[in-house]
């Protein structure tokens, strides 16, 4: 064989092996990306930080501490694929998920307030946990929600937080849902203008930007 035709083989080997990767991907029912998902932006990183609020969100608060809290609720809210309330089924320690050193929870997703999962998607899912503190055992069997923005080409090819999904914050969630629905901001299967409404988002919780960018770390 010639060391030309070596090379050709060579390479399409590597894109068959590479496609049926993707293809299995899909095939696990782990949260993937849908092949129009936005490419993923570093500055989303603040709102979409792969970790976990412990306090609930205090929507009426005026401390500067609830102020931040709002405007980042605002924009996961806002820029979020799927928002979803989860079930926790287990809690993993850092090392005690295969030895890895970041804690993990498993979840079941309950019911999806906000856009679409996509097609084959399994309710049972894993999610990493980077931040420093510790998870309490006291999650397992908690409803929280999970805010997810898509990530395409990263591994896992998505970002998300997690916060106590209390009746309050549901409730609002829903209420932000209904509005932009009768405002035509939310089409049809969950699809929207994103830019409206996550402005409007912005302005209904408590944040004072309109430029469409999640806040800034003080």
């Amino acid at each position: 064989m010639s060391l030309v035709r070596a090379v050709v083989w060579f390479g399409l080997a590597l894109f068959v092996s590479m496609a049926g990767g993707c293809k299995n991907r899909h095939r696990t029912g782990e949260l993937y990306p849908p092949d129009d998902a936005p490419a993923w932006e570093t500055r989303f990183a603040v709102a979409f930080d792969d970790d976990y609020t412990a306090e609930s969100l205090q929507l009426e608060g005026r401390a500067p501490h609830d102020v931040l809290d709002q405007r980042l609720f605002a924009a996961r809210v806002g820029y979020a694929a799927i928002v979803a309330l989860v079930r926790v089924e287990q809690v993993w320690g850092r090392g005690r998920y295969q030895g890895r050193k970041h804690q993990y929870v498993d979840v079941e997703i309950e019911e999806v307030l906000l856009g679409d999962l996509p097609k084959n998607t399994r309710p049972d899912q894993m999610l990493a946990i980077t931040g420093e503190d510790e998870l309490s055992g006291d999650l397992q069997g908690a409803t929280l929600v999970l805010f997810v923005r898509w990530a395409p080409g990263e591994r896992p090819p998505f970002h998300h937080h997690l916060m106590p999904a209390t009746d309050e914050i549901v409730a609002y969630i829903r209420a932000l849902v209904r509005h932009a629905t009768e405002q035509g901001e939310l089409g049809g299967a969950g699809k929207r203008k994103r830019k409206r409404r996550a402005r409007r988002a912005e302005q209904g919780g408590g944040g004072d930007r309109d430029d469409g960018a999640p806040p800034e770390e003080p």
